[in-house]
C-alpha cells in the first residue's frame, strides 16, 4: 500500500513520467471530480512511445480528455475486472475481456503490467497501451 494519493503515486513512478506530466498539465482538475475513491489506469512511457505524432499532439492539446477516459469512479482492483465486460470511466466506456492467460484486457488493447497499487484515495493500475477516445 502506498500512503499518498493516486496523483502523488503516479508522480513517483519513473515508468509513468509522461502521464505524470499530463496530470500536471491538467492542473489535476479531473482527478478530484471522482470524489474520495477512484481507480486510474496509467499508461507507461513505452505506451506513449507507440503513438504517432497526430495522437501525441491531440493528447497534448487536451490532456484532460485522456485523463478522464482513464479514470474510474470507485475502487476497482484487478480481481473485480474478472466479473465485468465494460469499464465505465468518467468520459468513456471500454470493453473488458480476458486474455488466454486469464488477464484483463481493456479496450481490446491494454494489458495491466502493474496492478493494484492501493493509495489513500484509490487504486492505480499501470497499462501498456494508451487508450484513446477518438470519438
Amino acid at each position: 500500500m502506498y500512503f499518498g494519493t493516486v496523483h502523488e503515486y503516479v508522480k513517483t513512478k519513473e515508468c509513468c513520467s509522461k502521464f505524470a506530466k499530463l496530470l500536471e498539465d491538467t492542473g489535476s482538475t479531473v482527478i478530484p471530480k471522482c470524489g474520495s475513491s477512484k481507480t486510474l489506469f496509467v499508461p507507461n512511457n513505452s505506451a506513449f512511445e507507440k503513438l504517432g505524432d497526430k495522437d501525441l499532439n491531440a493528447i497534448e492539446e487536451n490532456p484532460s480528455k485522456l485523463v478522464a477516459s482513464l479514470l474510474y469512479k470507485g475502487d476497482l482492483p484487478t480481481a473485480g475486472m474478472f466479473h465485468i465486460t465494460e469499464l465505465k470511466t468518467i468520459a468513456k466506456t471500454w470493453s473488458v475481456t480476458l486474455s488466454p492467460d486469464n488477464e484483463p484486457i481493456i479496450g481490446d488493447a491494454a494489458s495491466i503490467v502493474e496492478s493494484d497499487m492501493v493509495c489513500s484515495d484509490g487504486v492505480v493500475h499501470v497499462i501498456d497501451t494508451v487508450l484513446l477516445d477518438n470519438s
